[in-house]
C-alpha cells in the first residue's frame, strides 16, 4: 500500500536531514526543530512541572503534565492514575520537547497525570544507563505519588520507538521487584536489534526511519558490543518469558522497519495469557502519530494509546 498522501507533507519537511552523519548534538538540536514543525499544537493542560530529582548517575529531568481533563488532585484530594513517558530516538536523540504534544495529548484523553522522563542518552551513556534511569524513575514516581496528585497503585508506563523499547524493558524488570503496573503503551516499539526481519528488508530505506539510522543507533547506544544484542534487556523480543507484565498496547505502521518485530512482541505477549490490544496503521511510517500537525491518523493512534491506558487503570 502507499503511504497517506496526508504523511507526504510531513515527511518532507525531514528532506535533507541525515541523522546518523551528524553529531549527536546537532541531531538533537535538529529533530527538536523538525519534529516542533510535523507535530500538533500542544493541547492546554491545568499544569506543566520540570522537576530535577537525583537519580542513579545524577538529576533526572521530569516533566510533569496534569491534564485539564480530570479535577485538580491538589484541590479535591482525588489522586490520578499516573503515567510514567519514555521518549524515543534511538537511545541517541530525543527529549521532553520532542515528545511534549504527544504527552499533553494523551494525558489530557487517558485523564492521567503524565510524567516523561530525560534519560541519559549514548553514545555519552552506554547501555544500561538509559534502562536504570527508566526504572528509577518509575520507582521515584510511585514513592512520590502523593507529592504529584498520582495514585501509587496506578501507574503505567509508555513510550515511543526508543522509548518503546526501553517501556517493554522497564515492564519486564518490574515485574520481579518494582511497583505493580496497571499498563504498558509502545508505540512504533523497538524491539530486536537483530534487524532481521521482512519489515527491516521492505522499508530499509524509509521514509522516517531508515536501516542505516538503526545501525548507527545501535553501535551508539551498545558501544559495538554485538553480543549484547541478544540480551533481552536490550532485546525485550528475545525474553523467554513474558507472563506477569501489564496488559499491553502496541502500535505499529506499514513503512516501518519495526513493524513485524511489534506484531510478533504482541502475539508473544498474547501467547503469555497477557491482554493486547495492537493495531497496525496501513500506509504509514515509523512515528507517525507524532505528525499531528499533517497527519489525521496520529490523532487517531493517541486515541488508541490512551484507551489502553484508560481500560488498564480499571483494574
Amino acid at each position: 500500500m502507499d503511504l497517506h498522501p496526508q504523511v507526504l507533507k510531513a515527511i518532507s519537511l525531514m528532506a535533507g536531514v541525515s541523522f546518523p552523519d551528524l553529531p549527536p548534538g546537532e541531531a538533537r538540536a535538529v529533530l527538536r526543530e523538525r519534529v516542533a514543525l510535523m507535530n500538533q499544537v500542544p493541547a492546554p493542560l491545568r499544569r506543566v512541572i520540570d522537576l530535577y530529582p537525583m537519580g542513579p548517575a545524577g538529576p533526572v529531568p521530569l516533566r510533569v503534565y496534569v491534564p485539564i481533563t480530570a479535577p485538580d488532585p491538589k484541590n479535591d484530594g482525588a489522586p490520578l492514575p499516573v503515567v510514567v513517558y519514555f521518549h524515543g530516538g534511538g537511545w541517541t536523540i530525543g527529549s521532553h520537547d520532542t515528545v511534549e504534544p504527544q504527552c499533553r495529548y494523551m494525558a489530557n484523553a487517558a485523564r492521567a497525570i503524565f510524567v516523561s522522563v530525560e534519560y541519559r542518552l549514548a553514545p555519552e551513556h552506554k547501555f544500561p544507563a538509559a534502562t536504570e534511569d527508566c526504572q528509577w524513575a518509575v520507582r521515584w514516581v510511585h514513592d512520590h505519588a502523593g507529592e504529584l496528585g498520582a495514585d501509587p497503585a496506578r501507574i503505567a508506563v509508555a513510550g515511543d520507538s526508543a522509548g518503546g523499547n526501553l517501556t517493554a524493558v522497564t515492564a519486564q524488570q518490574l515485574r520481579k521487584d518494582g511497583p505493580k503496573l496497571a499498563a504498558q503503551v509502545m508505540i512504533c516499539p523497538i524491539l530486536s536489534l537483530r534487524f532481521d526481519t521482512p519489515s527491516y528488508e521492505e522499508n530499509a530505506e524509509g521514509p522516517v526511519l531508515t536501516r542505516r539510522m538503526q545501525e548507527r543507533w545501535r553501535e551508539n547506544y551498545l558501544g559495538g558490543d554485538d553480543a549484547l544484542r541478544e540480551d533481552p534487556r536490550v532485546s525485550p523480543l528475545l525474553t523467554d518469558d513474558l507472563s506477569g507484565v501489564p496488559p499491553a498496547t502496541v502500535i505499529t505502521a506499514s513503512h516501518d522497519p519495526l513493524r513485524d518485530e511489534g506484531i510478533a512482541y504482541a502475539e508473544r505477549l498474547r501467547e503469555a495469557g497477557v491482554p493486547v490490544r495492537q493495531r497496525n496503521w496501513e500506509g504509514y511510517p515509523h512515528l507517525f502519530p507524532s505528525m499531528g500537525g499533517y497527519v489525521d491518523a496520529a490523532f487517531e493512534a493517541l486515541e488508541f494509546a490512551a484507551a489502553g491506558l484508560r481500560e488498564g487503570f480499571k483494574g
